[in-house]
């Protein structure tokens, strides 16, 4: 999972002494037909598929504490099924290669982003669904 740079932002900035962002109690899952890049904003198909400007809400406390990752590095995944149900709205099949973490339903700061293991094409009826412990957040 590559941090945004948002996110490298406030860690760099933490370690010259300026005070961290409050902690967090949601974040919300964006999908991608490509790398979202540093800011989230390339190739967001969330409200393509979805039919709403509204990202999926996940409970921060619906992650795993940190412990080590396989490969290096440490890790937090998530403890519950995640669910992104598509809408009559989505026509044609997207996609979806990448998925991007925020701290907003709407707007927001970009955190984060993964890459899907597979790609996956989503269409009308459809659910995006992310297994327990499929999304990582790790940090290497």
């Amino acid at each position: 999972m590559a941090f945004s740079t948002y996110l490298a932002d406030r860690v760099l900035n933490w370690f010259k002494g300026t005070t961290f962002a409050a902690a967090l109690s949601n974040v919300f899952i964006s999908i991608h037909t490509a790398d979202p890049g540093a800011t989230g904003g390339s190739a967001d198909v969330t409200a393509t598929v979805t039919g709403s400007a509204n990202r999926t809400t996940v409970a921060s406390s619906a992650f795993t504490a940190a412990g080590n990752a396989s490969g290096g590095g440490r890790e937090i995944t998530n403890t519950g099924v995640v669910q992104i149900t598509t809408n009559a709205a989505n026509v044609a099949t997207q996609t979806i290669t990448h998925f991007g973490v925020w701290d907003a339903a709407t707007g927001g700061n970009f955190l984060a982003s993964g890459t899907l293991t597979t790609p996956v094409g989503v269409q009308t009826g459809d659910t995006v669904q992310f297994n327990i412990g499929a999304m990582a957040i790790r940090v290497v």
